[in-house]
């Protein structure tokens, strides 16, 4: 194998006027594209908020109209009796509890809604295996919000 040796006159620049324009260009040119990626994130983010406004006004809006159109009242009408939780299933909790909170099922549902029992928050048992951190579920909260 012969060895072929190549004779060029092409000389890298290094003077420090090219460096710096070399590097000052590459800065701009990062820079734009970050900005246009901004710019173009945000109105992504605009455009799906409007969109996801939009549908939850148009579900406000129709039920607001059904309640408009249907306006019953448990304590008005006779043939409707308030919906309520048996005496013995209370577990202490005051008359006027359980009648807000049927009031509130009652609205919620329609007419076809049951109260079955009351119980107090803190008699209920949590599953540790079901409940999260405070600190793992913020992060959960925070790495999923939209933008």
């Amino acid at each position: 194998m012969d060895l072929f040796l190549l004779k060029t006159t092409l000389l890298p620049d290094t003077s420090a006027g090219f460096t710096s324009t070399v590097v000052v260009s590459g800065f701009l040119v990062v820079l734009l594209i970050l900005t246009i990626l901004i710019i173009v994130f945000s109105l992504f983010s605009k455009t799906i908020s409007k969109t996801q406004n939009k549908k939850g006004k148009k579900k406000e809006e129709k039920a607001i109209m059904t309640q408009d159109l249907k306006v019953v009242s448990p304590f008005n009408n006779a043939d409707t009796a308030p919906v309520s939780a048996p005496a013995e299933q209370t577990q202490g909790i005051s008359e006027e509890v359980v009648a807000a909170i049927s009031a509130a099922v009652y609205m919620m549902e329609g007419e076809n809604a049951v109260v079955k029992s009351i119980t107090p928050a803190t008699s209920i048992r949590k599953n540790p295996i079901n409940t999260r951190n405070p600190w793992a579920m913020a992060a959960i909260m925070q790495n999923t919000k939209p933008f």
